[in-house]
């Protein structure tokens, strides 16, 4: 990874008005200048600043300046945790945007990047949307300079569409679970995670809208509430992205990271690196935490902490779990599965 320039320093983004956030920077107006047109987008809050601005920090200085911005919108008070996360984003060429839990209109922060439209530059039409519980290991300028056809959404496959018409475990009560959803079979394996999206902003407004009235009318429903609205709402308009782009990191119990070369590496469940050096990523994906909190001990307040117990759990969990996926994903018919959809991605 190259060093980041200190050039480039943040702005005030958007126009004016009650609803818009305020976007670090050196003065308060509305954007006057020009810029990319594309941007790599986060939504968080106090409590994932921490794994955000690293990931953010990595993806900035994994992708040309030219190419896109990277804008970390976190919903929340002007605190001192804010302010040294705004001194952070400055440093490091990262637009931040402090906004108002408010502007969710009672909406969960899991839904917060539905209203990025409303607080993104005007001048930003192609966007990648990121998580925060994410590590990005090389660069994004394939994904990002990818062109998306008016109407389409680009995500890369959710690892329960490469079991989802298994016999035995959990997969049954699955696709019982999708029926009751209304998702036709044939959409089952097209099933993506929305951890990493690739749009354009005139889509995404109006997406989003949908999405939302479907989470506030339906959510408590819903097991994984954003995503299994997006992929309601979105349905056919999706084309698939390469797991790379988007790499479950328990892929490493069988070797996936081979051929697949991940760039962003998605920690979608509990526990997460920042948490320990539990199994399958060890200390590798571990340290950079430790190492970014050293370097910024102002932000240490947002690291997300696991109890004693927690930690001899989620050991012990690991380890057992390592042992079943390798055997599990390891197979020969589920490889063939993840190879056939990367043959499918677009990008």
């Amino acid at each position: 990874m190259s060093t980041p320039s200190s050039s480039n320093p943040t702005g005030a983004a958007g126009a004016p008005g009650p609803a818009r956030g305020a976007e670090a920077g050196p003065d308060s107006g509305p954007e006057t200048g020009g810029g990319p047109s594309r941007a790599c987008c986060y939504t968080v809050n106090e409590g994932y600043l921490l794994p955000t601005l690293l990931s953010a920090s990595q993806l900035r200085r994994n992708l040309p300046r030219a190419l896109a911005d990277v804008v970390v919108v976190c919903f929340g008070a002007a605190t001192p945790l804010t302010a040294a996360a705004q001194g952070f984003c400055a440093r490091e060429g990262i637009r931040f945007i402090l906004a108002p839990v408010s502007l969710l209109v009672g909406a969960p922060m899991i839904c917060a990047r539905f209203f990025l439209c409303d607080l993104l530059d005007p001048r930003y039409r192609e966007i990648v949307y990121l998580d925060g519980d994410t590590q990005v290991a090389g660069s994004l300028e394939p994904l990002v300079a990818h062109a998306v056809a008016p109407g389409e959404i680009l995500a890369a496959p959710d690892p329960m569409a490469v079991m989802i018409d298994s016999p035995r475990g959990p997969w049954p009560a699955r696709r019982a679970y999708f029926d009751r959803l209304g998702m036709p079979a044939a959409r089952r394996t097209q099933y993506f995670n929305s951890g990493v999206l690739r749009f354009r902003r005139d889509d995404w407004e109006a997406l989003s809208r949908e999405c939302l009235a479907l989470c506030l009318k339906h959510g408590s429903t819903f097991t994984f509430r954003d995503q299994d609205a997006l992929n309601i709402v979105v349905g056919e308009r999706h084309r698939p992205m390469s797991f790379r782009w988007n790499f479950p990191p328990f892929f490493l119990n069988f070797g996936a990271e081979v051929a697949i070369a991940p760039r962003v590496y998605h920690f979608m469940s509990n526990p997460r690196p920042w948490h320990g050096a539990f199994a399958p990523w060890g200390r590798e994906w571990h340290q950079p935490y430790v190492a970014f909190l050293n370097d910024n001990p102002d932000l240490g307040r947002s690291m997300p902490s696991l109890g004693r117990l927690h930690g001899f759990k989620y050991a012990a969990q690991q380890r057992f779990k390592r042992l079943v996926e390798a055997r599990q994903w390891g197979a020969p018919a589920v490889r063939h599965r993840i190879a056939a959809m990367e043959a499918a991605a677009v990008v």
